[in-house]
């Protein structure tokens, strides 16, 4: 096998007496100095199995203790080694080019060092569909533009969803009740073999644990069987390199939990995962504090996109807006986004370095719902139940998907003008100023024509900064959460300057002196990208059609790769 494949050892023997969801088999993993403790679970039907994740290449040792006892060795060649499949009862299970997705600052990284581009859709409740309707939701995520799923383990009920699964993930007790110590297995069966396929298309899996959203009992679970459940779950999926962890879909509205509850299931998954995933916990009001050490990043749902490079600043973490409304002609005013507000959310989180995702929801029996779906499934709309996408935003969202993985690496904020002062405090704005880093641009986001400030400039400067000193740290962070500009810039090599709803006849832009660069023209709407000139540095000129929707994209010349 080769290195981040998943490895499975499969054994048989009796029932177990008790739990079948905490049994007693583990295994012990070793290569050199180095060895991982790993759960295994019971699969039904006397089958017992271990998962085994392989983020390095070596020869491995494995010794299996508890209701199963045996042991075995076997090779795990480099990732980039030929594909070579072996038998000996070990079975390959799902197949990773890259490796886990991990947090590398406030960008994502590959364990093989490739940068992750997160562009998210939302199907929650994907898997408690007919499999008519998974199969059509499944060709349509092969074709579309995003990379990155959030979907629940529970079944949800809310507005446009509403129907009844057909298997869930435990058995009923007499009295109705879940009895997590026996899951159903011909749900976690299915489960798993839709996630293989997710991750066969190169989506990355944002697993969502709990929700508010039932009618069935599952979210007001005692915290004893929560945490039995969260066992079986990361014994059996936490192998996986493709899966990351969300606590909860709006953990804020599960009132049946409190903020202990939260924090031990935080700490359950912290340490029941020996290979670490993306960790995070969705927000409706209030985002869940992302600085301790288990959570990898801020999963933010929030419409105030243009305070993303402040908490990237706060947290030092990824920031991903999970949820930020969605394109549709929906009632609520959160699924009734047009195509434009999609896709300006898209770049105005992006451009600064954030991760946005999508979600479409259009009005069942409405002319833009027609082609929801083929399968002859009534209201099905895509956030919640998958089928075909038939909104603008998706080819646009391909488009910006292409323009910023063609970059030499991740941006970052483009600290300009007072937009980029989101967050600090007076002296470090003060110190800013002093420094001269903050200036050439004003309030309102133009940038001045000053290679070397002139007497005048820098007194206009110094008033400006007076006066937005005067507004109070609160004050000045609610007005620039109303935006001004976008920009972003990996270190020298690259920089992008959204200018959103601005109609600008033309711009200007600083570059480096010390470079060359080629200097193009994006329209974001209608997917164009105009080369503009090259060999550019220093301070340039660029000229704008006057309408909103613009970047302008500046790349260095000759960049050694």
């Amino acid at each position: 096998m080769r290195q981040y494949e998943t490895l499975e050892l499969t054994f048989c023997g009796e029932a177990p007496a008790g739990s079948e969801a905490v049994v007693d088999i583990s295994a012990e993993f070793t290569r050199g100095e180095h060895t991982v403790c790993v759960k295994g679970f019971y699969a039904g039907d006397g089958t017992y199995k271990i998962r085994f994740y392989a983020d390095e290449p070596g020869e491995y040792r494995y010794r299996v203790r508890g209701l199963i006892s045996g042991s075995g060795s076997f090779t795990v060649e480099p990732a980039d080694a030929p594909v070579r499949r072996r038998a000996d009862g070990l079975l390959l299970q799902v197949p990773s080019e890259h490796g886990i997705v991990r947090p590398d600052g406030c960008h994502l990284r590959f364990q093989d060092g490739t940068y992750f581009q997160a562009f998210g859709t939302t199907v929650y409740a994907l898997m408690h569909q007919n499999s008519a309707l998974i199969d059509e939701t499944m060709q349509t995520l092969a074709r579309a533009p995003f990379n990155k799923i959030r979907l629940c383990v529970f079944p949800k009920h809310y507005r446009y969803n509403t129907n009844e699964p057909e298997y869930y993930p435990f058995r009923r007790r007499p009295d109705g009740s879940w009895d997590v110590d026996h899951p159903d297995f011909v749900f976690w069966d299915q489960f798993e073999e839709r996630l293989r396929e997710l991750f066969s298309v190169g989506i990355q899996v944002d697993l969502i644990l709990f929700h508010p959203y039932d009618r069935w009992g599952f979210s007001a679970m005692p915290q004893k069987d929560n945490l039995i459940y969260l066992d079986y779950l990361l014994r059996r999926f936490s192998a996986y390199p493709g899966l990351w962890w969300s606590m909860a879909n709006e953990y804020d509205l599960c009132f049946s939990k409190t903020k202990e509850d939260w924090l031990a299931i935080e700490e359950k998954i912290a340490s029941s995962d020996p290979w670490h995933h993306m960790l995070g916990n969705h927000n409706c009001f209030r985002y869940w504090d992302p600085s301790g050490e288990n959570i990898t990043h801020l999963s933010w749902q929030t419409r105030m996109v243009t305070r993303v490079g402040e908490m990237m600043r706060r947290f030092g973490k990824p920031v991903l807006i999970d949820e930020c409304c969605y394109e549709g002609n929906l009632p609520e005013s959160w699924g009734s986004l047009s195509g434009e507000e999609m896709v300006q959310r898209f770049w105005r989180v992006d451009t600064v370095g954030g991760y946005c995702t999508h979600g479409e929801t259009f009005f069942p029996g409405t002319p833009e719902a027609e082609k929801a779906t083929d399968t002859g499934e009534p209201e099905v709309v895509w956030w919640a139940k998958g089928g075909k996408l038939n909104g603008k935003s998706p080819a646009r969202i391909a488009f910006l998907r292409s323009v910023l993985e063609s970059l030499p690496a991740p941006l970052s904020p483009l600290p300009e003008g007072f937009a980029g002062t989101a967050g600090l405090s007076d002296e470090e704005i003060k110190a800013l100023y002093r420094s001269g880093e903050n200036a050439g641009e004003d309030a309102g986001g133009n940038a001045e024509d000053t290679a070397e400030e002139t007497a005048d400039a820098q007194l206009q400067r110094r008033r400006f900064a007076k006066a937005y000193l005067s507004m109070g740290q609160a004050e000045r962070d609610l007005y620039l959460a109303a935006g001004f500009s976008f920009a972003g810039h990996a270190g020298e090599d690259a920089y992008l300057w959204y200018k959103d709803t601005q109609c600008c006849a033309q711009t200007q832009i600083r570059l480096p002196e010390t470079h060359t660069y080629r200097i193009e023209l994006l329209d974001t709407w209608e997917m164009t990208r105009t080369p503009v000139r090259t060999g550019a540095h220093g301070t340039c000129q660029v000229e704008l059609p006057g309408k909103p929707y613009m970047a302008v994209l500046a790349v260095r010349e000759n960049i050694k790769k």
